[in-house]
């Protein structure tokens, strides 16, 4: 990774990406380092080349020592990315999800650098996406394994059929079906906001069974899960607030229906209000950035609370250019300053014996908090990821889900090319990194 004229204004902040150097260079590199030439002679027969020739061609390759990395990390400490499960397409869904047209805003105008247009100052680097699109999770999950990424916690707004709620359940668990094929964990973050109009703070009879209901809806469907992830083994909850129900009481009563009481974390500095359940705290971006961070570790109850810490590259949302704030609306922003901001409030939190750190956010591209790849800042936060968990895993390696899912995508109706890329990923996952080069570097050259 290239970084040119990085100071702290992020206009200044530029990556050398695969946007900006032909794509060929990253991938004939590949080549020369498994000594795959023969593939560039292939590329260049006027004749059309068969399956047979290809199967031929990899099982040759594939007799040399093309061994799995260590999946292992030196860094013990467990890493989870807080994830949104909101997008929709409408290749995939029929449609263009709010977040990313907000109010103004449509995909569907393609500029001249062939970007769609978004509710975001950011833009992902395969751009705008579906969260059940297979080819997406695939890309997500091998990014986040190739970081030494632990677990994802999911952004969840209830089990009820209401607003886009029901979207957002379905493509949560659209995504968990995927995250099964891993070692990848998961959890859940519920939104309290989403049991009634925040104009009554009095809680009726029937909010209080849709938190319940919601409550039920998380231990039947997600602790249960072998791949949910625990707390000195216990199911972790995690509240983002509370926002609505803030009565200690109130909490009790909601969490009286659960078979065995998971380990809840609210928001920083509102554990008591979430009642007796909760056994701690998570932190999250501020604006006030180290200052706010230093102070909330340095008061915060490390003995008797599970803390988790929190890692963010900044913040800078679309609200009011997406019409879901008003120009005169408190507005507030924090420079991503490159990877500045997020190396700032890693170092704070890595200072303190926090439970797990929470890289805020993975994909959310309305606040600004994005850490995957984006055309702005390339793969550089997940190359700190890389540093901090100690993986086996080169910088070079983040850009083999790049290729692999832009090829399904440009090469959709070719099977074959499709089974290739297949392999492809399995072997990544499998941490098998050079058959999952080889595998990209045949489909591109011959197909691509």
């Amino acid at each position: 990774m290239v970084f040119l004229g990085c100071n702290n204004d992020d206009e200044n902040f530029e990556v050398e990406s695969e946007e900006n150097v032909y794509e060929e260079d990253v991938v004939s590199n590949w080549v020369k380092e498994l000594n795959l030439e023969e593939l560039d002679e292939l590329s260049k027969r006027k004749e059309p080349i068969t399956e047979k020739e290809i199967e031929q061609f990899e099982q040759q390759f594939l007799k040399e020592s093309f061994g799995a990395k260590s999946a292992s990390k030196t860094n013990s400490t467990k890493v989870y990315a807080h994830y949104m499960p909101w997008f929709l397409s409408e290749e995939i869904s029929g449609e263009w999800g709010q977040h990313w047209t907000m109010t103004n805003k449509n995909p569907n105008v393609i500029n001249e650098e062939g970007e769609r247009e978004i509710a975001s100052h950011y833009y992902p680097k395969i751009g705008p996406y579906d969260t059940t699109d297979k080819d997406l999770q695939q890309y997500h999950l091998s990014l986040m394994k190739l970081c030494g990424i632990d677990g994802v916690i999911f952004d969840w707004y209830g089990s009820r059929s209401v607003l886009d709620f029901d979207s957002i359940k379905v493509n949560v668990e659209s995504f968990i079906g995927e995250l099964e094929k891993t070692d990848i964990e998961f959890a859940i973050t519920y939104e309290d906001r989403v049991i009634g109009e925040e104009s009554s703070r009095l809680l009726t009879q029937e909010q209080i069974e849709t938190a319940q209901n919601d409550l039920l809806y998380i231990e039947q469907y997600y602790f249960s899960n072998d791949n949910y992830i625990q707390l000195n083994g216990i199911d972790l909850l995690m509240i983002f607030g509370p926002n609505y129900v803030d009565s200690p009481s109130d909490w009790d009563i909601v969490f009286s229906v659960l078979a065995e009481e998971p380990r809840v974390l609210s928001l920083w500095g509102a554990q008591s209000v979430v009642g007796s359940t909760s056994t701690g705290e998570f932190a999250w971006v501020d604006e006030g950035h180290i200052s706010v961070l230093n102070n909330y570790y340095q008061g915060a109850d490390f003995t008797n609370l599970d803390i988790g810490g929190a890692v963010y590259p900044g913040f800078n949302d679309f609200y009011i250019e997406g019409g879901w704030k008003n120009s005169t609306d408190y507005d507030w922003v924090l420079p991503h300053n490159g990877v500045q901001t997020f190396m700032e409030s890693m170092n704070i939190t890595t200072q303190y014996p926090v439970d797990f750190v929470q890289l805020i956010t993975w994909n959310d591209f309305g606040e600004g908090t994005m850490i995957e790849p984006t055309k702005e800042y390339g793969y550089s936060y997940l190359e700190e990821v890389q540093n901090f968990t100690g993986v086996d895993y080169s910088n070079n390696d983040l850009r083999i889900p790049y290729y692999i899912y832009k090829l399904k995508k440009q090469l959709s109706g070719n099977s074959f090319a499709q089974h290739l890329l297949k392999k492809a990923h399995k072997n990544l996952m499998l941490s098998r990194v050079n058959k999952a080069k080889l595998y990209v570097c045949i489909v591109y050259y011959l197909y691509g």
